[in-house]
């Protein structure tokens, strides 16, 4: 898994869904999928979204970057749905994540 993890993380950005990272990588989603639970414990779409908000927290605090701009270096499709799933896995909004680590 470690070859499929270190796919997803240099592809965050471009990919839509887990299917994507079996197409590109030429395997089978459903063996990937199979897998990918047994060995990690998380479903592939589980972890892709928990690795896009890790990335968006470090660029958050290490960054000015606009909040469009994150969600969509991450590979959010639109800044909504990228903020509201932000929102719902860490309990704050963006701006509060970002006032947060900067000690405003």
């Amino acid at each position: 898994m470690t070859h499929v993890k270190a796919f997803i993380e240099t592809h965050l950005q471009d990919l839509r869904n887990p299917e994507d990272v079996a197409r590109r990588l030429g395997i089978s989603y459903e063996t990937l999928r199979k897998a990918f639970r047994r060995e990690e414990k998380t479903t592939l779409g589980r972890y892709i979204l928990l690795r896009r908000i890790e990335r968006m927290k470090r660029l958050l605090a290490r960054t000015d970057l606009y909040h469009y701009e994150i969600c969509e270096a991450v590979g959010f499709s639109n800044e909504a749905h990228g903020a509201r799933v932000f929102k719902r896995e860490t309990g704050l909004t963006m701006s509060a994540y970002r006032a947060q680590q900067r000690g405003h």
